[in-house]
């Protein structure tokens, strides 16, 4: 793994976008036909769905994903000539080499360009190349292609780590911000070139960069190895089992590859959550080996505590902000969630049974709700959501918003990884294609299993004033249909991550940013996850619904009071949810504070359950050891839901009243969209909502608050017409 340095490249999703670990100066002719036009009547029954794979996959069987061979040359992947053959990649990183090397030489010359512009135009070099290897290094391609991914990745490696601990080119870069060089805007991105050297140590001594290094080594390893054992599965004889659990079971061994049982009998269920979150010392070791290890590279990197280094240049900036804006909700929520457990309590109840709801129980009853109250099966509504029609429901909203249309393009031979990737165009009716989308959507035994946004090609704008063309690869998992005469059908879990994948796709393709350092999703993850989180309103808004919902045989609109029913499902215990959330943002905030905490990490988790759980805390589990966005999100797990508070206040104060106004969504993209990360995160959330001053916490948590209130009145009222 690369050290992480300057520039973000990849990241996992939430966004989650690949986790690359190259950084400093890496941030991490065709045809075109409409969406609807191009993939109408995936059944041979009707005509009436527009499923977007109806044709491309011959009525979507995995079958036909086996084209048969052609003797056309590969243009390569991307159509990068280069890479017909896996050998381009070390064409490429060679190239990116010599050019580098050139544009370092520039840095220091005397009639050189602005520094932020040569060192962007490196970073860009190198991004360009190494996030293609990333990106590589993660799907399911041939062997030989992977392994020249992997010597690439290495070869710009040694080019970072020469970049990275070029203590002239740092002080070049310093003297030149220093000395006010450039607009606001080089200045902006110029400094969060200098702030990510410095979070990496470029101005320690030779000893001291070392021993930086080392834990930075060390850190990768212990994060590798605590992800490992969080996703765990635990193989259990039968004859180990409790009594009460082993007369349920004839297998020889039980596979618990999670906390959450859906069995009927609560015996089953509590033995499932206790094992599952059961002590491990090797797991509490590793976790406490992470959190020292990180606490004195933040130590050496000058900040009081890992959480400093973290939080510093997003919106709540400072560790006590997030510790007022958590507490802010856990007390604005708390009776709210105390209602959802009451509900449970009367689901319970009804089943012969007076013990009080525990953790182990929640789905168990979530989903009693939804089928018992609300009458959701999946075979009801699914007709209404093929992925064609959600397509045409997701080119329905950008079109109405921005103005831009989703084509699909005819690709060159050599140019996907796999047969079932679609590519797309975003169009813009005056500006022209705006960028690219590579559309990877069903599920593959040797894929990714989480959903992802990788970027292969970052926007910047050109010295001749054109944009280079963001690339993205929209990463998913929808079972694909493995009936020939139905089309793909999507739950509403799948419709969610499809959307919210969107608006990370979206983000990155309006972007114009003038770097791209700092273009599209290369900002905070807590102004990157806005756009996403804010998509996913779309999927319950039933004036945007009803536009693009309709049963893929008989061409009928989705009915009002289905969903109705479905909004209310997905909203039913949101408190409880969102308690849940805080309370794992919390423990994730606190154990990266000062470090040796003041009590033992089993003793400050149940504290946090006892004062803001409103469900009770099961002694002797222990699931933080288990919490694997400790890895990836490490003391920034508080980014998703600051990112929803202010999706919520975008979605309430901007579009609620008309969800698909032109003008609220030019204004969104002007004001938000476009500028990735090169302004302020607190200026880009004030000009957002036209604000004179800073958005405060009281304002953040009220948004957030209002819409769960909102839901649980709705949910208690149903209920009691029941």
């Amino acid at each position: 793994m690369m050290q992480r340095l300057i520039i973000n490249c990849v990241r996992l999703r939430a966004i989650v976008q690949s986790r690359s670990t190259l950084s400093a100066l890496y941030r991490s002719s065709h045809t075109s036909s409409s969406i609807a036009h191009d993939f109408n009547a995936a059944s041979t029954s009707s005509s009436f769905d527009s499923s977007f794979f109806s044709n491309h996959f011959r009525h979507l069987s995995p079958l036909s994903w086996l084209k048969p061979s052609t003797k056309e040359p590969s243009q390569g992947l991307f159509q990068i000539k280069e890479l017909a053959t896996p050998s381009g990649f070390r064409v490429l990183a060679e190239r990116v080499l010599n050019k580098c090397e050139d544009l370092l030489d520039e840095c220091f010359s005397p009639t050189r360009r602005k520094i932020v512009e040569i060192l962007d135009e490196i970073s860009d070099e190198i991004c360009r190349v190494a996030d293609l290897a990333e990106f590589i290094r993660n799907v399911d391609v041939d062997h030989e292609l992977k392994q020249a991914a992997e010597q690439a990745y290495g070869m710009l490696h040694h080019l970072v780590e020469k970049m990275n601990t070029n203590r002239k080119l740092y002080e070049e870069a310093k003297r030149a911000f220093e000395n006010g060089e450039g607009d606001e805007t080089d200045r902006r991105v110029l400094k969060l070139y200098l702030i990510d050297f410095e979070r990496c140590g470029i101005r320690l001594n030779e000893e001291n960069r070392s021993n930086y290094l080392q834990l930075h080594e060390d850190i990768l390893q212990l994060e590798n190895h605590f992800r490992l054992n969080a996703h765990r599965q635990y193989q259990i004889p039968r004859k180990q089992l409790p009594e009460k659990v082993r007369t349920r079971f004839d297998e020889r061994s039980i596979t618990i590859n999670s906390a959450h049982s859906s069995d009927c009998d609560e015996d089953v269920r509590e033995f499932v959550f206790r094992t599952y979150f059961r002590y491990e010392p090797e797991q509490e070791q590793c976790l406490d080996e992470l959190l020292r290890k990180r606490y004195e590279l933040a130590k050496l990197c000058g900040y009081p505590s890992y959480s400093h280094r973290t939080l510093d240049n997003t919106l709540l900036n400072k560790p006590e902000y997030v510790t007022e804006y958590l507490e802010q909700i856990m007390t604005a929520i708390r009776p709210l969630a105390d209602r959802d457990i009451r509900l449970m309590q009367i689901l319970k109840n009804a089943q012969s049974t007076n013990k009080p709801v525990a953790p182990w129980d929640v789905a168990k009853l979530e989903g009693k709700f939804r089928s018992e109250v609300l009458h959701i099966n999946t075979q009801e509504y699914t007709p209404y959501f093929s992925l064609g029609a959600c397509m045409d429901g997701l080119n329905l909203i950008f079109n109405s918003l921005f103005n831009v249309t989703l084509n699909k393009q005819t690709t060159l031979p050599g140019e996907v990884w796999h047969p079932s990737v679609v590519k797309l165009s975003v169009d813009h009716a005056t500006e022209g294609t705006v960028g690219y989308i590579y559309c990877d959507l069903f599920e593959r035994k040797e894929k990714l299993p989480h959903d992802c946004h990788f970027t292969i090609q970052c926007s910047r704008r050109r010295a001749d004033g054109s944009f280079q063309l963001p690339i993205v690869v929209l990463h998913v998992n929808i079972p694909p249909s493995t009936n020939p005469n139905l089309p793909t059908l999507l739950t509403l879990g799948l419709v969610e991550n499809l959307f919210h994948e969107f608006g990370h796709a979206m983000h990155s393709a309006l972007g114009r940013t003038r770097y791209q350092h700092a273009s599209g999703t290369r900002c905070q993850t807590d102004i990157a996850e806005i756009p996403s989180q804010w998509m996913e309103y779309f999927v319950y808004e039933p004036r945007v619904v009803k536009q693009f919902a309709r049963h893929y045989q008989t061409g009928e609109v989705i009915p009002d009071e289905l969903l109705q029913r479905l909004q209310l499902a997905q909203n039913c215990f949101q408190a409880h949810r969102t308690q849940v959330q805080v309370i794992s943002a919390m423990f994730d905030h606190l154990f990266h504070g000062p470090y040796p905490l003041s009590e033992p990490y089993a003793n400050l988790y149940s504290s946090l359950l006892t004062k803001y759980s409103s469900l009770p805390n099961i002694p002797s589990t222990h699931p933080y050891l288990k919490f694997y966005h400790l890895v990836d999100y490490g003391a920034r797990f508080s980014s998703y839901i600051i990112a929803r508070s202010i999706a919520s206040k975008i979605w309430h104060d901007q579009f609620a009243s008309d969800p698909l106004s032109k003008s609220a969504g030019e204004q969104f993209r002007k004001n938000f969209l476009q500028w990735g990360g090169e302004r302020e995160p607190n200026e880009l959330v004030g000009n957002t909502f036209s604000l004179t001053k800073k958005l405060t916490i009281n304002d953040m948590t009220k948004a957030i608050t209002d819409e769960i209130k909102e839901n649980v009145q709705k949910r208690d009222y149903l209920f009691r017409k029941k």
